[in-house]
């Protein structure tokens, strides 16, 4: 499975630990039910483009051809 490069850079190591606190908080009142990949993912895109000025791409769109669910 593909995942996005930038994961692996030092700009995105150094916030990750932070990052993963703002999708925490953001999505603290959504169900974790089928289909929260899809909410994380687009929670996790948004955060990056604004507070970090990072373009994303999450595992749907790297891989298209697997179904995320």
């Amino acid at each position: 499975m593909k995942t996005d490069p930038i994961e692996k850079t030092e700009v995105y190591l150094a916030i990750e630990q932070e990052l993963e606190v703002k999708i925490e908080k953001k999505l603290e009142d959504v169900q974790r039910d089928h289909g929260y990949c899809h909410r994380y993912w687009s929670a996790k895109a948004e955060i990056l483009k604004e507070d970090y000025g990072i373009e994303w791409k999450s595992p749907r769109v790297l891989n298209p051809r697997i179904k995320f669910d």
